[in-house]
């Protein structure tokens, strides 16, 4: 089997699939991506690590006859890296791999492709359509908020709630949580009341949902397969579409939070105003002034002036100043740097806040107005 490439067209596809492969040889035999060519379905890419699972289509300049190859992961994206060839011939032999441009010629070992899982098409009959850029924008608004440190774990995946029209996503540590609402159109009465995604399976669909060639219009299929037992233990599978493109997962399997027991009730209560951009700045040159055993920034809220104060033994301080900030409160609390630093990044800097402040050492909650965000982070102990 011969399948004739450009690189610069073929190589963005195989990466993609390549960031799915294992990456330990406990399975060797997925850490390579199966090329299939066949008249039906062209050239098709496929990938796995036993837990996430990829299949995408590729374009090239033709093939000569059906059939299929298991090509290197890292060996191709080394090969591809360096190559200055404009194209390029994948040869599979029965021994070897041979990758020939006009001047270059490279060959590679090759596995038997039997052994590969096959991974279908997106088959299903109920799910929810969900904008392209309105789901990139969600998963990066609240995969930041996971327990990076736990993974397999339900705090370190993104909870998913689906309803007939709307869809709430989190993500919780915690110590801090992140709360989007969004927009999905349900098909075929796919309601799931609550379904655990893992955070690399979330950061494949947003290479996917990053590409260049994604428009406005692009829609993602999403499908959910969720089981609770005796135990309110969460599993299951998802599925998504885009683009042709299929992506499957397990979700991650365990019991995830009351989240909404958590979130203050702030009825009432009248929140300090002030603009993303002008707190963000402020918050990254106070942290200049932190360190390992001080990582917090006071906030100072005095009637329309906030002060943000950065302190550490060896650093010394820095202490920066907002005027025109609207606050009816008088209150001064330490928030952790990173935690204030990675959500207020996730927002464009004209975005809008409210942040309500607590009593004692309650949560603080901040929402982005009119935009269905809402960010909930616990207050440091002042030391």
């Amino acid at each position: 089997m011969k399948i004739y490439i450009r690189p610069q067209d073929f190589v963005a596809k195989f990466r993609l699939a390549a960031s799915v492969v294992a990456t330990t040889d406990i399975a060797p035999i997925l850490q390579f991506v199966r090329m299939t060519a066949d008249k039906e379905n062209g050239v098709t890419l496929q990938a796995t690590d036993g837990e996430v699972a990829i299949r995408l289509g590729v374009d090239c300049n033709g093939y000569s006859e059906d059939g299929e190859a298991l090509l290197p992961s890292k060996r191709l994206l080394q090969i591809f890296d360096a190559t200055d060839e404009e194209e390029l011939t994948i040869n599979r032999t029965d021994s070897e791999l041979r990758i020939v441009g006009a001047k270059e010629k490279y060959t590679c070992n090759i596995s038997p492709p039997g052994k590969f899982p096959d991974i279908e098409e997106f088959g299903e009959t109920a799910y929810h359509v969900i904008p392209a850029n309105v789901l990139r924008e969600i998963i990066r608004r609240t995969i930041f908020a996971i327990d990076s440190a736990n993974l397999k774990y339900a705090l370190g995946g993104v909870c998913f709630e689906m309803s007939e029209r709307t869809i709430s996503i989190v993500a919780t540590d915690g110590r801090r949580l992140a709360w989007q609402e969004g927009y999905g159109k349900c098909v075929n009465d796919h309601n799931v009341e609550k379904a655990i995604v893992p955070a690399k399976t979330l950061q494949v669909l947003d290479r996917i949902l990053s590409d260049r060639n994604m428009s406005e219009d692009d829609n993602v299929k999403m499908a959910l397969h969720v089981s609770v037992d005796k135990r309110d233990m969460i599993s299951g599978t998802v599925l998504f579409e885009c683009q042709g493109i299929t992506l499957y997962s397990r979700l991650v399997q365990g019991r995830f939070p009351k989240w909404r027991e958590i979130i203050p009730k702030m009825d009432g209560k009248v929140p300090a105003m002030l603009t993303c951009g002008e707190l963000l700045a402020a918050a990254l040159k106070a942290q200049l002034a932190t360190d390992s055993d001080h990582p917090g920034i006071q906030f100072t809220f005095d009637g329309h002036r906030l002060t943000l104060q950065g302190q550490g033994r060896k650093t010394g301080i820095a202490e920066i100043e907002l005027d025109n900030i609207h606050c009816e409160q008088q209150k001064t609390l330490m928030l952790d740097a990173k935690f204030m630093k990675s959500f207020l990044r996730v927002l464009s800097a004209d975005t809008v806040l409210s942040m309500y402040l607590p009593p004692d050492n309650d949560p603080v909650k901040i929402t982005a107005d009119g935009d269905g965000y809402t960010y909930i982070v616990m207050p440091m102990a002042d030391k």
